[in-house]
């Protein structure tokens, strides 16, 4: 009877604190899969307003109301990627003990001072030379000569050498390799480098009421969201007139700011905004620092000249997902909303870089309030929650010390 007491305290002890350790207010179930695998949760501006400005208390729970473990990952403003292109190799002569040629076209006549060759893995030195020509009957000389050193990659059984030259833009390159001391090299392929932008990935964030006024030679727009987001950038759509030149700012809240004045810190309210500048030269595009925000005041300033003709403004997020394995006859659900609630610690983020990068999008579906206002919890009501944790954690421990007392009587 004493063990059961003892089981049924221990039990209830652990349901209050788990009940004052997860307070969610909001969940958001996700669209089925139909494969087993990992897929990437595409954040709603919905999901990420009214979680922590990180996302620490997202929660992906399954069926079973257990933890998915998961990642998180954002799109960037601007991703820069770096690919190999490969030039057409015309035709690679090898002459073994004498002169091997590699004929290598550039059909578009590209401006390079370098060449980049794909080479079997080898263990030789060889002495190169490099021509160019436009009509391959007239070579003229750009590296009368280099060497080639050791090709030895631990990992892969090809690397990459780089054969650096004089700037030019010929049409045809020819490499000459001396294989008289050795047999030819395998050159799988030659190309160069090319580095590209590449701009991030956004979602539309819903603008609940917008309206306009012009006054004073100042045009201002306000854009209302009736929720917590996080803009990004703004996209103005602008019909007129065909040029133009105007300033102005956009007004993300205010901040309290204190300061010390004879001895005493006082606080006042200091104005969150970020300089704008429409240019009818420019893509009329401003990207905005992450700031939480429930509503957005941009400020045109027009002179002595007609307001601007706008014809919508788009509102944008950067993409955010959360990666999980996910399998299909299965639900899941997002939780979050938990202010005091910290980030979770799973194994999974010692394996970011076995998961792929290009991954099966999952949808999230309608929001749902777990609860409705917020109320602010009573001092005293608190104090009762934890004198009864303190209560019940006396109570056991009077129930242990008796029962081990017991045991050493029998």
């Amino acid at each position: 009877m004493k063990i059961k007491l003892l089981f049924l305290l221990t039990g209830f002890l652990f349901y209050c604190l788990s009940v004052t350790a997860q307070d969610f207010a909001w969940q958001a179930p996700l669209a089925p899969v139909t494969q087993e695998g990992y897929y990437q949760v595409l954040l709603p501006p919905q999901v990420v307003g009214r979680a922590q400005p990180h996302q620490e208390d997202l929660r992906l729970i399954n069926q079973k109301g257990q933890p998915v473990p998961y990642l998180l990952r954002s799109e960037a403003p601007v991703q820069y990627r770096t690919l190999f292109k490969p030039y057409q190799i015309l035709r690679y002569t090898r002459t073994p003990g004498g002169l091997s040629e590699l004929l290598v076209h550039n059909p578009q006549k590209r401006t390079m001072n370098n060449i980049s060759l794909l080479i079997g893995n080898a263990e030789v030195r060889k002495q190169v030379s490099l021509s160019g020509s436009d009509d391959q009957q007239n070579w003229y000389a750009l590296k009368e000569q280099d060497l080639l050193y050791a090709i030895r990659n631990t990992q892969k059984t090809a690397e990459v050498k780089l054969l650096d030259f004089p700037l030019s833009n010929y049409r045809y390159l020819r490499l000459q390799l001396n294989d008289s001391s050795s047999a030819p090299l395998n050159i799988l392929q030659a190309g160069y480098y090319d580095t590209y932008s590449q701009a991030g990935k956004y979602t539309r964030i819903p603008v609940q009421a917008f309206s306009r006024t012009d006054s004073a030679k100042t045009t201002f727009l306000r854009l209302r969201f009736g929720q917590p987001v996080y803009p990004e950038q703004l996209v103005f759509f602008i019909s007129a007139p065909q040029l133009y030149h105007r300033p102005g700012k956009v007004v993300l809240g205010k901040r309290k700011v204190y300061e010390r004045r004879r001895r005493k810190r006082r606080a006042h309210l200091e104005e969150i905004s970020v300089p704008l500048l429409l240019h009818s030269n420019a893509p009329a595009v401003l990207d905005l620092p992450r700031y939480q925000v429930e509503e957005l005041e941009v400020q045109i300033e027009n002179r002595d000249n007609q307001p601007l003709t706008i014809d919508s403004v788009r509102v944008l997020q950067l993409n955010r997902y959360l990666i999980a394995a996910l399998e299909p006859n299965q639900t899941y659900t997002l939780r979050f909303g938990d202010e005091k609630l910290a980030a979770p610690e799973y194994d999974l983020q010692f394996f970011q870089d076995s998961i792929p990068q290009h991954l099966p999008l999952v949808q999230v579906k309608v929001l749902q309030a777990l609860k409705t206002e917020k109320k602010p919890q009573r001092r005293s009501s608190t104090l009762l929650i934890w004198a009864a944790i303190a209560a019940l954690a006396l109570g056991l421990g009077y129930m242990t010390l008796r029962l081990l007392r017991d045991m050493e009587k029998k």
